[in-house]
């Protein structure tokens, strides 16, 4: 019991604020400017990625097939497209549970390698109790705040808020992300695990706003959805649409296979 609810603990203390205002001096940090939009790439190129992968899954996911033979074609439909293959895997770390991998082809510099998914909260809604023991909580820069887990309460509100959000039969946003087989196999982003003392981070995360331009067609492989319901806010373009928060990890040098993804889970804001 206590061995479980301590490799619970080493795993969500990185999530917990206090712990990490009080080792903060002790880890390595990625430290931005204030009001800064720690941006690796730009905003066209994670658009130009995105639309070009969701486009190569297109023709995969039609039909009655299995989900997991569905997922196995898209693996290999990201070869084809971005040069690599991301999986989820036990990771190298004795405390790390699951973590991502590189498992086939090279990651250049500055790629997009992965999206965190989940359901996305703007500051003031409300997410105390599925925060509770929750180590997959992302916050943004500006305090928006995505629950990527995958299991309990978190994964009913996501297929709650995603089918409420559905404009006729069409989809706007993936939830297979829930499931061992997400039809976007870049959506395994909240599994990657925060570097050790021994090794250094290779991926980073980056915050990106879909824009309204974005063909309507491909929404159905974006695993992210808002919680609350679509009313006006601070989120909004100048026409008046929602623009949909999502978060990339972009990678920090060459990824080689059989590497395994790290990221830092510390930010600074100065």
């Amino acid at each position: 019991m206590w061995k479980y609810v301590l490799r619970k603990w080493k795993k969500y203390r990185y999530r917990f604020v206090p712990w990490i205002a009080l080792h903060l001096k002790d880890r390595t940090v990625r430290s931005i400017p204030k009001g800064g939009k720690d941006k690796l790439v730009s905003d066209g190129e994670i658009k130009r990625t995105l639309i070009e992968f969701f486009t190569s899954l297109e023709g995969h996911t039609a039909g009655t097939r299995r989900q997991d033979v569905i997922y196995m074609d898209n693996l290999q439909a990201m070869w084809k497209t971005l040069g690599f293959k991301v999986e989820r895997q036990t990771s190298s770390l004795s405390s790390g549970g699951t973590g991502v991998f590189v498992t086939d082809g090279h990651v250049p510099k500055h790629t997009v390698v992965s999206m965190y998914p989940g359901a996305v909260y703007l500051p003031g809604d409300p997410l105390l109790i599925q925060s509770l023991g929750n180590p997959f909580i992302f916050r943004c820069i500006d305090g928006v705040l995505l629950d990527g887990n995958d299991k309990k309460l978190s994964k009913f509100v996501f297929r709650s808020c995603s089918g409420r959000d559905r404009v006729g039969p069409y989809p706007v946003c993936d939830n297979s992300w829930l499931t061992p087989y997400p039809l976007n196999p870049l959506a395994v982003g909240q599994y990657v695990n925060n570097r050790s003392h021994d090794i250094s981070a290779n991926v980073a995360y980056q915050e990106f706003d879909i824009p309204e331009d974005f063909p309507f067609h491909l929404r159905q492989y974006i695993p992210n959805v808002f919680y609350r319901p679509s009313v006006h806010d601070e989120y909004m373009d100048t026409l008046g649409k929602r623009l949909v928060r999502v978060v990339v990890l972009v990678s920090v040098r060459p990824i080689q296979t059989g590497e395994e993804l790290f990221s830092s889970y510390f930010t600074v804001i100065n």
